[in-house]
Protein backbone atom coordinates (compact mmCIF):
# COMPACT_ATOMS: atom_id res chain seq x y z
CA UNK A 1 0.00 0.00 0.00
CA UNK A 2 1.41 3.58 -0.77
CA UNK A 3 1.79 5.78 1.46
CA UNK A 4 -0.68 8.02 -0.24
CA UNK A 5 -3.33 5.26 0.37
CA UNK A 6 -2.02 5.03 3.98
CA UNK A 7 -2.67 8.48 4.55
CA UNK A 8 -6.40 8.28 2.76
CA UNK A 9 -7.10 5.22 5.36
CA UNK A 10 -5.76 7.33 8.30
CA UNK A 11 -8.32 10.20 7.05
CA UNK A 12 -11.46 7.97 6.61
CA UNK A 13 -11.06 5.28 9.42
CA UNK A 14 -12.24 6.16 13.22
CA UNK A 15 -10.40 4.07 15.34
CA UNK A 16 -12.41 3.25 18.75
CA UNK A 17 -10.30 2.15 21.18
CA UNK A 18 -6.71 1.02 20.57
CA UNK A 19 -5.68 0.10 16.64
CA UNK A 20 -5.91 -3.80 17.67
CA UNK A 21 -9.80 -3.20 18.67
CA UNK A 22 -10.25 -2.59 15.07
CA UNK A 23 -11.69 -5.78 13.09
CA UNK A 24 -13.73 -3.91 10.56
CA UNK A 25 -13.74 -1.11 8.71
CA UNK A 26 -16.11 1.61 10.14
CA UNK A 27 -18.74 3.25 7.05
CA UNK A 28 -18.05 6.47 5.95
CA UNK A 29 -19.04 8.88 3.34
CA UNK A 30 -15.81 8.94 1.62
CA UNK A 31 -15.18 5.53 1.61
CA UNK A 32 -17.28 3.64 -1.33
CA UNK A 33 -15.92 0.66 -0.87
CA UNK A 34 -13.31 -1.57 0.72
CA UNK A 35 -11.32 -4.53 -1.23
CA UNK A 36 -9.80 -6.74 1.62
CA UNK A 37 -7.72 -4.02 3.30
CA UNK A 38 -8.02 -1.71 0.52
CA UNK A 39 -10.08 1.47 0.55
CA UNK A 40 -11.93 2.68 -2.50
CA UNK A 41 -12.75 6.53 -1.90
CA UNK A 42 -15.51 8.73 -3.37
CA UNK A 43 -13.59 11.62 -4.61
CA UNK A 44 -11.41 9.25 -6.91
CA UNK A 45 -14.42 7.88 -8.32
CA UNK A 46 -16.07 11.21 -8.50
CA UNK A 47 -13.35 12.42 -10.61
CA UNK A 48 -13.34 8.99 -12.71
CA UNK A 49 -16.85 9.80 -13.19
CA UNK A 50 -16.57 13.58 -14.14
CA UNK A 51 -14.03 12.68 -16.73
CA UNK A 52 -16.28 9.71 -18.44
CA UNK A 53 -18.91 12.55 -18.59
CA UNK A 54 -16.75 14.59 -20.09
CA UNK A 55 -15.83 12.57 -22.96
CA UNK A 56 -19.34 10.29 -23.20
CA UNK A 57 -22.78 11.95 -23.52
CA UNK A 58 -24.33 9.59 -20.94
CA UNK A 59 -28.12 9.83 -20.00
CA UNK A 60 -28.99 10.95 -16.54
CA UNK A 61 -31.12 7.78 -15.86
CA UNK A 62 -28.17 5.75 -16.42
CA UNK A 63 -25.76 7.81 -14.05
CA UNK A 64 -25.91 5.12 -11.33
CA UNK A 65 -25.19 1.81 -14.05
CA UNK A 66 -22.34 3.68 -15.15
CA UNK A 67 -21.07 4.92 -11.78
CA UNK A 68 -21.38 1.13 -10.71
CA UNK A 69 -19.41 -0.06 -13.48
CA UNK A 70 -16.76 2.85 -12.40
CA UNK A 71 -16.57 1.36 -9.14
CA UNK A 72 -16.67 -1.93 -10.43
CA UNK A 73 -13.50 -0.96 -12.41
CA UNK A 74 -11.54 0.55 -9.33
CA UNK A 75 -12.11 -3.14 -7.40
CA UNK A 76 -10.77 -4.91 -10.43
CA UNK A 77 -7.94 -2.68 -10.06
CA UNK A 78 -7.64 -3.06 -6.95
CA UNK A 79 -7.61 -7.13 -7.19
CA UNK A 80 -4.86 -6.52 -9.62
CA UNK A 81 -2.34 -4.51 -7.58
CA UNK A 82 -3.17 -7.01 -4.68
CA UNK A 83 -2.01 -10.05 -6.86
CA UNK A 84 0.89 -8.15 -8.20
CA UNK A 85 2.15 -7.13 -4.57
CA UNK A 86 1.24 -11.09 -4.21
CA UNK A 87 3.26 -12.00 -7.22
CA UNK A 88 6.55 -9.31 -6.73
CA UNK A 89 5.92 -7.43 -9.87
CA UNK A 90 6.92 -4.11 -10.14
CA UNK A 91 6.19 -1.71 -13.15
CA UNK A 92 8.59 0.93 -12.70
CA UNK A 93 9.21 4.54 -13.96
CA UNK A 94 11.46 3.10 -16.41
CA UNK A 95 8.77 0.88 -17.91
CA UNK A 96 6.17 3.17 -18.08
CA UNK A 97 8.23 5.82 -20.23
CA UNK A 98 9.14 3.46 -22.66
CA UNK A 99 6.58 2.08 -23.05
CA UNK A 100 5.32 5.97 -23.44
CA UNK A 101 8.11 6.45 -25.54
CA UNK A 102 6.75 3.21 -27.85
CA UNK A 103 3.42 5.26 -28.21
CA UNK A 104 5.76 8.27 -29.03
CA UNK A 105 6.92 6.78 -32.01
CA UNK A 106 3.87 4.88 -33.19
CA UNK A 107 2.17 8.50 -33.35
CA UNK A 108 5.68 10.13 -35.05
CA UNK A 109 5.47 12.34 -32.07
CA UNK A 110 9.18 13.38 -31.40
CA UNK A 111 8.78 15.99 -28.33
CA UNK A 112 7.38 14.80 -24.60
CA UNK A 113 5.95 18.29 -24.13
CA UNK A 114 3.93 17.94 -27.20
CA UNK A 115 2.77 14.07 -26.36
CA UNK A 116 1.70 15.39 -22.88
CA UNK A 117 -0.16 18.18 -24.28
CA UNK A 118 -1.74 15.83 -26.65
CA UNK A 119 -2.97 13.24 -23.61
CA UNK A 120 -4.18 15.99 -21.28
CA UNK A 121 -6.63 17.68 -24.37
CA UNK A 122 -7.53 14.40 -25.82
CA UNK A 123 -7.78 11.68 -22.17
CA UNK A 124 -8.97 15.18 -19.81
CA UNK A 125 -6.63 14.05 -17.23
CA UNK A 126 -3.26 15.67 -15.84
CA UNK A 127 0.03 13.86 -17.30
CA UNK A 128 0.77 12.15 -13.93
CA UNK A 129 -2.46 9.87 -13.82
CA UNK A 130 -2.13 9.16 -17.43
CA UNK A 131 1.39 7.58 -16.20
CA UNK A 132 -0.38 5.63 -13.33
CA UNK A 133 -3.12 4.39 -15.92
CA UNK A 134 -0.05 3.38 -17.83
CA UNK A 135 1.29 1.54 -15.33
CA UNK A 136 -1.62 -0.20 -13.85
CA UNK A 137 -2.33 -1.04 -17.77
CA UNK A 138 1.58 -2.78 -17.39
CA UNK A 139 0.69 -4.49 -14.11
CA UNK A 140 -2.30 -5.92 -15.34
CA UNK A 141 -0.35 -7.61 -18.19
CA UNK A 142 2.53 -8.72 -15.75
CA UNK A 143 -0.53 -10.34 -13.75
CA UNK A 144 -2.19 -12.15 -16.86
CA UNK A 145 0.80 -13.06 -17.93
CA UNK A 146 2.34 -14.51 -14.73
CA UNK A 147 -1.37 -15.79 -12.63
CA UNK A 148 -3.17 -16.77 -15.14
CA UNK A 149 -1.45 -17.70 -17.99
CA UNK A 150 -2.75 -17.35 -21.56
CA UNK A 151 -1.47 -19.93 -24.54
CA UNK A 152 -0.59 -17.92 -27.64
CA UNK A 153 -3.14 -19.02 -31.24
CA UNK A 154 -2.06 -21.18 -33.50
CA UNK A 155 -0.98 -20.14 -37.09
CA UNK A 156 -4.01 -22.44 -38.06
CA UNK A 157 -6.87 -20.92 -36.04
CA UNK A 158 -5.61 -17.10 -37.50
CA UNK A 159 -5.83 -18.48 -40.93
CA UNK A 160 -9.27 -19.79 -40.12
CA UNK A 161 -10.05 -16.33 -38.99
CA UNK A 162 -8.78 -14.45 -41.78
CA UNK A 163 -10.77 -17.01 -44.05
CA UNK A 164 -14.21 -16.33 -42.27
CA UNK A 165 -13.75 -12.84 -41.94
CA UNK A 166 -11.57 -11.27 -44.57
CA UNK A 167 -14.28 -9.26 -45.97
CA UNK A 168 -14.23 -7.02 -42.59
CA UNK A 169 -10.51 -6.55 -43.21
CA UNK A 170 -10.81 -4.27 -46.01
CA UNK A 171 -8.61 -3.64 -48.71
CA UNK A 172 -5.06 -2.48 -49.58
CA UNK A 173 -3.90 0.67 -51.58
CA UNK A 174 -0.80 1.40 -53.44
CA UNK A 175 0.27 4.65 -52.73
CA UNK A 176 3.49 7.23 -53.32
CA UNK A 177 3.12 10.73 -51.60
CA UNK A 178 5.05 14.01 -50.82
CA UNK A 179 5.31 15.29 -46.74
CA UNK A 180 6.52 18.59 -46.20
CA UNK A 181 6.45 18.94 -42.08
CA UNK A 182 5.87 22.91 -41.14
CA UNK A 183 8.76 23.55 -38.74
CA UNK A 184 6.40 24.83 -36.02
CA UNK A 185 2.65 25.42 -35.76
CA UNK A 186 2.52 28.89 -36.12
CA UNK A 187 -0.24 30.05 -38.97
CA UNK A 188 2.13 31.76 -40.54
CA UNK A 189 4.14 28.34 -40.82
CA UNK A 190 1.35 26.34 -41.79
CA UNK A 191 0.51 28.81 -44.68
CA UNK A 192 3.79 28.72 -46.33
CA UNK A 193 4.32 25.12 -45.89
CA UNK A 194 0.54 24.76 -47.31
CA UNK A 195 1.51 26.79 -50.13
CA UNK A 196 4.93 25.11 -51.22
CA UNK A 197 2.70 22.12 -51.57
CA UNK A 198 0.05 23.62 -53.60
CA UNK A 199 3.36 24.79 -55.66
CA UNK A 200 4.87 21.30 -56.13
CA UNK A 201 1.22 19.88 -57.26
CA UNK A 202 0.88 22.37 -59.72
CA UNK A 203 4.84 21.91 -61.15
CA UNK A 204 3.79 17.63 -61.22
CA UNK A 205 0.19 19.12 -62.88
CA UNK A 206 2.18 21.00 -65.58
CA UNK A 207 4.60 17.75 -66.53
CA UNK A 208 7.30 17.36 -64.21
CA UNK A 209 7.80 13.49 -62.14
CA UNK A 210 6.33 13.24 -59.17
CA UNK A 211 8.63 10.48 -58.50
CA UNK A 212 11.82 13.35 -58.86
CA UNK A 213 10.18 15.82 -56.80
CA UNK A 214 9.31 13.45 -54.06
CA UNK A 215 12.86 12.41 -53.86
CA UNK A 216 13.99 15.87 -53.93
CA UNK A 217 11.58 17.53 -51.18
CA UNK A 218 9.29 14.92 -49.47
CA UNK A 219 10.69 14.83 -45.55
CA UNK A 220 9.52 11.09 -45.43
CA UNK A 221 13.11 9.90 -45.71
CA UNK A 222 11.95 6.21 -45.69
CA UNK A 223 9.91 6.75 -48.80
CA UNK A 224 11.57 9.62 -50.14
CA UNK A 225 14.42 7.73 -51.48
CA UNK A 226 11.97 5.56 -53.81
CA UNK A 227 9.88 8.37 -55.17
CA UNK A 228 7.53 8.71 -52.61
CA UNK A 229 5.93 5.18 -52.97
CA UNK A 230 4.94 3.75 -49.18
CA UNK A 231 3.96 0.32 -50.90
CA UNK A 232 0.35 -1.64 -50.19
CA UNK A 233 -0.55 0.08 -47.38
CA UNK A 234 -4.31 -0.62 -45.32
CA UNK A 235 -6.03 2.50 -44.74
CA UNK A 236 -5.64 1.88 -40.60
CA UNK A 237 -1.80 2.35 -41.34
CA UNK A 238 -2.70 5.94 -42.46
CA UNK A 239 -3.14 9.02 -40.83
CA UNK A 240 -7.21 9.49 -40.66
CA UNK A 241 -7.12 12.68 -42.14
CA UNK A 242 -4.98 11.09 -45.30
CA UNK A 243 -7.13 7.77 -44.98
CA UNK A 244 -10.31 9.51 -45.57
CA UNK A 245 -8.87 11.14 -48.42
CA UNK A 246 -7.32 8.25 -50.22
CA UNK A 247 -10.73 6.42 -49.66
CA UNK A 248 -12.23 8.17 -52.35
CA UNK A 249 -9.70 7.91 -55.03
CA UNK A 250 -10.18 5.50 -57.50
CA UNK A 251 -8.24 5.87 -60.43
CA UNK A 252 -4.84 4.95 -60.91
CA UNK A 253 -2.47 8.00 -61.43
CA UNK A 254 -4.91 10.02 -59.55
CA UNK A 255 -3.45 13.26 -58.18
CA UNK A 256 -4.99 13.89 -55.08
CA UNK A 257 -5.53 17.65 -53.56
CA UNK A 258 -3.00 19.06 -50.64
CA UNK A 259 -4.00 17.21 -47.68
CA UNK A 260 -3.16 18.12 -44.13
CA UNK A 261 -2.71 15.09 -41.55
CA UNK A 262 -0.98 15.13 -38.02
CA UNK A 263 2.35 14.60 -39.97
CA UNK A 264 2.60 17.78 -42.23
CA UNK A 265 1.20 18.56 -45.65
CA UNK A 266 0.95 15.61 -48.59
CA UNK A 267 0.29 15.22 -51.53
CA UNK A 268 -0.93 11.50 -52.93
CA UNK A 269 -0.44 9.37 -55.87
CA UNK A 270 -2.90 6.63 -56.03
CA UNK A 271 -1.74 3.43 -58.41
CA UNK A 272 -4.45 1.13 -57.27
CA UNK A 273 -6.14 -1.09 -54.84
CA UNK A 274 -6.31 -5.30 -53.79
CA UNK A 275 -8.25 -7.42 -51.24
CA UNK A 276 -5.96 -7.81 -48.36
CA UNK A 277 -3.67 -10.75 -48.42
CA UNK A 278 -3.51 -12.76 -45.30
CA UNK A 279 0.47 -12.47 -44.93
CA UNK A 280 -0.02 -8.69 -44.41
CA UNK A 281 -2.28 -9.11 -41.38
CA UNK A 282 -1.11 -12.35 -40.05
CA UNK A 283 0.53 -11.05 -36.71
CA UNK A 284 -2.68 -8.47 -36.63
CA UNK A 285 -4.76 -11.80 -36.27
CA UNK A 286 -2.66 -13.60 -34.43
CA UNK A 287 -2.58 -10.23 -31.40
CA UNK A 288 -6.36 -9.72 -31.74
CA UNK A 289 -6.86 -13.93 -31.24
CA UNK A 290 -4.48 -13.56 -28.41
CA UNK A 291 -5.83 -10.33 -26.97
CA UNK A 292 -9.68 -11.57 -26.97
CA UNK A 293 -8.60 -15.30 -25.32
CA UNK A 294 -6.22 -13.19 -22.84
CA UNK A 295 -9.29 -10.61 -22.55
CA UNK A 296 -11.66 -14.03 -21.72
CA UNK A 297 -9.32 -15.64 -19.16
CA UNK A 298 -9.03 -12.30 -16.99
CA UNK A 299 -12.28 -11.39 -16.80
CA UNK A 300 -13.47 -15.36 -15.72
CA UNK A 301 -10.18 -14.88 -13.01
CA UNK A 302 -11.53 -11.27 -11.83
CA UNK A 303 -14.93 -12.86 -11.04
CA UNK A 304 -12.99 -15.63 -9.44
CA UNK A 305 -11.07 -13.17 -7.26
CA UNK A 306 -13.83 -11.23 -6.30
CA UNK A 307 -15.79 -14.40 -5.13
CA UNK A 308 -12.78 -15.16 -2.86
CA UNK A 309 -12.94 -11.74 -1.68
CA UNK A 310 -13.63 -9.62 0.87
CA UNK A 311 -15.37 -6.74 -0.86
CA UNK A 312 -17.92 -4.24 0.74
CA UNK A 313 -19.63 -1.36 -1.27
CA UNK A 314 -20.97 1.20 0.29
CA UNK A 315 -21.65 3.84 -2.89
CA UNK A 316 -25.19 4.60 -2.74
CA UNK A 317 -27.69 3.32 -5.17
CA UNK A 318 -24.97 0.84 -6.54
CA UNK A 319 -26.26 -1.89 -9.50
CA UNK A 320 -24.90 -5.34 -9.76
CA UNK A 321 -23.27 -5.99 -13.25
Amino acid sequence: MTIKRISLCLTFIFILGNAHAVSSWEVFDRIVAVVNDTPIIKSELEQKFDRLTSIKKIRKSRYNVEKSRVLDKFIQEAIVRQEAERQAILVSEEKVMLHIKKLMRGNNIQSLDQFKKIVEKREKMPFSQYKDEIRQQLTTEQVISIAIGVSPPSHEEAREWFKNNRRKLGYQVHLKHILIRPKDRSFSEEKRVSQEVKNLRTRIIRGESFEKIAAEYSQDPGSARKGGDLGWVSLAELDPYMANKVHKMRKPGQLSGVIKSGYGYHIVKYLGRQAMPYEAVENRILNMLYQRNMQEQFEKWVAQMRRESDIKIYMENYVKS
